[in-house]
């Protein structure tokens, strides 16, 4: 009978504390973690440095934690990428990684090469439960490998298990592995939570990024059928977006990247308006590589600060923020992920309407209700109210103007009717109390409500009805 719109935009003193308290750690997170060079190494380790020299056969460093100490020098044959304490990335050996085809995994095991196999085939026949077993096992065995991580990230998004295939993704990223497979595979898992937006972000078809061979065939067909029909959402209630905002800062500052990155995409869409969790959104993917959409996502937070000397202030330290990803950012094709249909986010356009019917018939009395709303706000509408109450001696027609809220699943309304019975008409107050019930889809609810209508004269007749129905919403509700 009400819409189920449970995220109030008007931002409480409460909330505005807990945005700034994770403001700064999203702003202090990049102090933090860009204050050292980062050398990958191809056997997967990691070296915080300060790089002094690069040449064509070797590079000269110091330990970050030791800088008055010696120098140290690496070949340049066992790095596969550093990164620099301001982002900037050079990339020179991929790091080593299980194959594509059929020669022998990370572990050079036969055995366990056939396992991988099966594992690949599981997928390929859909049966994804006995994969992500398969994938379990293999992990188990080999835990710095990170294709079978990024594979295991796919099957478990494949199932709906969106939290573990993140996690996945993170324990992947940890490794230092880049390369084209395990982008696609990153794509892959965002693109069956509906993120589409960020698949395009993490796989951009060029010459070097091809499919893997053995998934190319039937990825779209798997994308098809396993994608979530809605972006997926934890957030329901203005509690839980508190909590997911501290948990996506949290996850940040643990090197969580790919779970925080999912709780801002999130947020963002729920939360337009507040330029915060856009700079901690921007934080993350820059941290994946993502330097387009952290970009944006800067733009946006600038585009949302005011006028005022503070706000100044703050526009010019994320606009040198942007200068250096557009900077550090390289010529890449326009967002389009392979075999992945193109879709558009849900957008709630023009006013939002809905209709309700309902009502309850009783050996002593019948009444019928009917509602025409629009919502004025994220948690109420005002709707014009009609409906017809009868008994054996007395029969009335009412019409009028109501505005209803939402908490959760309870919802009240108050309003004014004008009452016609017996040929006389006379004004009323009504009052209304219920439980009103969302499907999963979000268009429509399952409604139980207490009316009561109480004439302004001092011997006007009082009746209380029970009414249960449905309301249908023209535009799925947040």
């Amino acid at each position: 009978m009400l819409n189920q719109v449970t995220v109030n935009h008007k931002r409480s003193a409460w909330l505005t504390a807990c945005f700034l308290l994770g403001a700064w750690v999203i702003v202090l997170l990049p102090f933090t973690t860009f204050g050292q060079d980062k050398i990958h190494k191809t056997d997967n380790s990691i070296l915080e440095a300060k790089v002094l020299e690069i040449n064509k056969t070797e590079i000269k460093y110091k330990k970050f934690s030791n800088q008055n100490g010696p120098a140290y020098i690496i070949p340049i044959t066992e790095v596969s990428m550093i990164v620099y304490e301001n982002g900037e990335k050079e990339v020179y050996n991929q790091v080593k990684s299980a194959p594509t085809g059929n020669a022998a995994n990370g572990s050079g095991s036969p055995a366990s090469n056939s396992t991988h196999s099966k594992a690949r085939n599981y997928i390929l026949t859909e049966n994804i439960k006995e994969a992500i077993s398969s994938y379990g096992k293999l992990i188990k065995a080999d835990l710095t490998n990170p294709v079978l991580l990024a594979e295991d990230a796919y099957a478990l998004a494949l199932a709906g298990i969106y939290d573990a295939a993140l996690l996945r993704l993170d324990q992947c990223r940890s490794l230092g592995a880049i390369s084209p497979e395990i982008n696609y595979f990153t794509a892959q898992v965002f693109g069956l939570m509906g993120y589409i937006d960020l698949a395009g972000e993490f796989w951009k078809p060029s010459s070097q990024n091809i499919p893997p061979a053995w998934i190319a065939a039937k990825a779209s067909l798997l994308l098809q059928k396993y994608r979530s029909k809605t972006p997926v959402t934890s957030t329901r209630t203005r509690e839980q977006l508190i909590a997911n905002f501290k948990h996506a800062n949290e996850l940040a500052s643990q090197t969580q990247y790919f779970q925080s990155i999912a709780l801002f995409h999130d947020i963002v869409n729920i939360y337009p308006n507040e330029y915060l969790p856009y700079v901690g959104y921007s934080i993350t993917l820059e941290k994946t590589g993502a330097l387009g959409k952290s970009a944006q996502s800067i733009e946006k937070a600038i585009s949302l600060i005011g006028n005022t000397s503070e706000d100044i202030a703050k526009k010019q330290l994320l606009e040198k923020r942007l200068a250096t990803l557009k900077q550090n950012m390289t010529i890449l094709p326009p967002y389009t992920a392979p075999e992945m249909p193109v879709l558009k986010a849900p957008v709630v356009k023009g006013p939002q309407m809905m209709a309700y019917a309902g009502g309850m018939v009783a050996p002593y009395s019948t009444n019928i209700n009917g509602r025409i709303g629009y919502f004025i706000s994220g948690s109420s509408n005002a709707s014009i109210d009609f409906g017809m109450w009868k008994s054996a001696e007395y029969t009335a027609s009412n019409v009028g103007l109501s505005i209803y809220n939402r908490q959760k699943s309870f919802v009240s309304g108050a309003g004014l009717l004008m009452n016609s019975a017996n040929g006389n008409s006379a004004f009323s107050f009504k009052l209304s109390v219920g439980f009103s019930k969302m499907n999963k889809a979000r268009t429509s609810s399952f409604d139980i409500f207490l009316d009561m209508n109480k004439g302004f004269k001092t011997d006007a007749l009082t009746t209380f009805c029970f009414s249960i129905g449905t309301s249908k919403y023209f535009g799925k509700r947040k």
